[in-house]
């Protein structure tokens, strides 16, 4: 194996043994520490070289870097832009939604049918009789703001009868209502012939139109024949008026 190395080798080994191997510690004590400084150099060198590959690289790296920083605010800057853009384009092209319009209809509880200052022509109770058919008891009132006169309801309620020409009431309507609780009927007598718009079974409310003021029937002139019955039975409808409040 000695002679692979080197001749002299096997030669000084065969010679001197002792001498051989304290030279052959040495010689691989050198070739140990020539190896680590080797090793340590080499290191060296990598460290450096890498140090120096990073410093080269580091540059570079903070500039693209702050390049996309930059970047970035300038698209979040003309993001922004963008959205103030529209915004401001819809405000001025979008028209303003339009309010609902609504009124509030609010009636009286009780109304005059003709209103409260028609004159009289007739008071409830007896009289005298003015045509061979009229009556001497007479059970309503009669007013006379004039023909073609709007009747209007004096409550809410309903339709329960409706009268044609040829009877003594002529064209005439009732409605079935509840006043302050108490259920009363009202009656509308001698109206014109088809100004009348209901059926029986219709609800109306307060001062809505259910006729004109005419003569159909047992009259001497155009009037509103008007009765209040309380439990099938007519009251003077004046007084009851009042004092429920009409208007």
């Amino acid at each position: 194996m000695l002679h692979l190395l080197h001749p002299a080798l096997s030669r000084a080994a065969a010679l001197d043994p002792y001498r051989f191997r304290h030279r052959a510690l040495v010689a691989s004590a050198s070739l140990v520490a020539l190896g680590l400084l080797l090793s340590t150099g080499v290191n060296s060198a990598l460290a450096t070289a890498t140090a120096a590959e990073t410093e080269q690289r580091l540059p570079q790296s903070q500039l693209f870097t702050a390049a996309a920083a930059n970047a970035g605010d300038a698209v979040a800057t003309a993001a922004t832009n963008v959205g103030d853009a529209v915004a401001a384009a819809d405000a001025v092209t979008e028209p303003a939604p339009a309010r609902e319009t609504f009124t509030v209809d609010v009636r009286p509880a009780l109304l005059y049918p003709v209103g409260a200052g028609a004159p009289v022509g007739s008071p409830f109770g007896p009289r005298e009789q003015a045509c061979d058919a009229c009556s001497t008891l007479h059970q309503g009132v009669d007013w006379n703001p004039g023909r073609g006169t709007t009747i209007v309801a004096i409550a809410d309620g309903v339709i329960s009868k409706i009268g044609e020409p040829g009877n003594s009431l002529g064209v005439y309507v009732t409605i079935d209502h509840v006043v302050n609780g108490q259920p009363i009927t009202s009656v509308y007598g001698h109206m014109e012939a088809g100004s009348m718009p209901y059926s029986v079974g219709d609800f109306v409310r307060g001062g809505d139109p259910v006729g004109r003021v005419g003569s159909t029937g047992v009259t001497t002139a155009p009037h509103l024949h008007f009765e209040i019955r309380v439990g099938g039975t007519a009251i003077n409808p004046v007084p009851w008026m009042a004092a429920n409040g009409a208007q």
